[in-house]
């Protein structure tokens, strides 16, 4: 089969080659899907810059998927041959920028109504934003909720799925297209500028109390930053591998934080249990979801798989909203 492959870390019109690779071959729980759409994600763009664990070359990206059943191993329950799946590979094995995929159907659901486009816009940051605000923060209606970078992949879903739970909302954006479309299309309550001062902002808009949760879709300075307007007995999760050290371990400590991280790609690393479908349930929610109307995934830009290093180029300068969609075939 075609792969749009990388065959080295490095920029990205340097390392991708359209290639001749393997077919995948299933495992026990494996569907075999004929890809029809996916995307580009950050995970992507950093994976190709540099691993933090040893890669073998030519490399496979595309971590969501929209696909065709074309095979299936012989533990797979819930799906037939000809299904119209999504789902998002572990980044763990190569992944959808190919014509065929090999992926766990315990994290795959059906794709319903929904356009290929606006499916591929959906497995990654719909898992990673839900996983983050019902199993890590536990939102609940009524609490002040500070999403950072609300007009990113994750960010843009997280609003709307926090707005639905109840909760207050509190984003940041910069560029004044970005800012409009937190406030107008996805209803956040409160949009801030993050070149601005957060912190003032944040505590005045709670009564000088500070925010009870905050999901920290930057890292870096964002994370650091946001120890100063968590409330007591607050939460933290963060979807990047920040490091604490000693001096912000301390004021985690004085105000009794909750520090947790999200990362959706964990459970088929550690070899969760065989009855875990947890993330196929979350994806089969999202999507009745979409087809209600009570999420609307934003695709910005559809690519086609010959042009993934222009894709990457564009989610690396840091200005897409929502999502780039890639069409692999039709």
């Amino acid at each position: 089969m075609k792969a749009n492959v990388i065959t080295a870390h490095g920029p990205a019109r340097e390392v991708f080659a359209m290639q001749q690779v393997a077919d995948p071959v299933p495992t026990a729980n494996d569907l075999i899907l004929k890809v029809l759409t996916t995307s580009v994600n950050p995970l992507d763009c950093r994976i190709r810059n540099k691993a933090s664990v040893t890669r073998h070359f030519p490399l496979t990206l595309g971590f969501d998927v929209c696909g065709t059943v074309v095979e299936m191993g012989p533990d797979v329950t819930g799906f037939e041959i000809g299904d119209r799946v999504i789902g998002s590979p572990t980044p763990f094995r190569n992944g959808a920028n190919a014509e065929y995929l090999a992926i766990d159907h315990r994290s795959c659901a059906l794709a319903g109504t929904l356009a290929d486009a606006t499916a591929a816009a959906i497995p990654l940051v719909g898992i990673t934003a839900y996983e983050a605000l019902f199993d890590r923060l536990r939102v609940r209606p009524g609490e002040w909720v500070v999403i950072h970078a609300g007009a990113g992949g994750v960010g843009h879903l997280a609003i709307q799925l926090a707005r639905n739970a109840g909760c207050r909302i509190i984003t940041t954006a910069s560029r004044p297209e970005s800012l409009a479309f937190c406030a107008d299309e996805l209803g956040a309550d409160h949009v801030l500028n993050y070149k601005t001062n957060i912190t003032d902002a944040v505590m005045d808009i709670t009564g000088g109390q500070g925010a009870g949760l905050i999901m920290d879709n930057v890292g870096a300075d964002c994370f650091s930053h946001s120890l100063s307007y968590v409330s007591h007995n607050g939460h933290i999760c963060t979807i990047l591998p920040v490091a604490v050290g000693e001096q912000q371990g301390y004021q985690l400590l004085l105000k009794n934080i909750t520090l947790s991280y999200q990362f959706m790609g964990g459970r088929r690393r550690h070899n969760a249990p065989e009855q875990d479908n947890h993330q196929g349930q979350v994806l089969q929610k999202l999507v009745e979801m979409v087809e209600a109307g009570q999420l609307r995934p934003h695709v910005s830009k559809i690519y086609d798989w010959h042009d993934l290093a222009q894709a990457h180029e564009e989610m690396e300068r840091g200005h897409a909203t929502g999502k780039l969609v890639v069409q692999v075939t039709n």
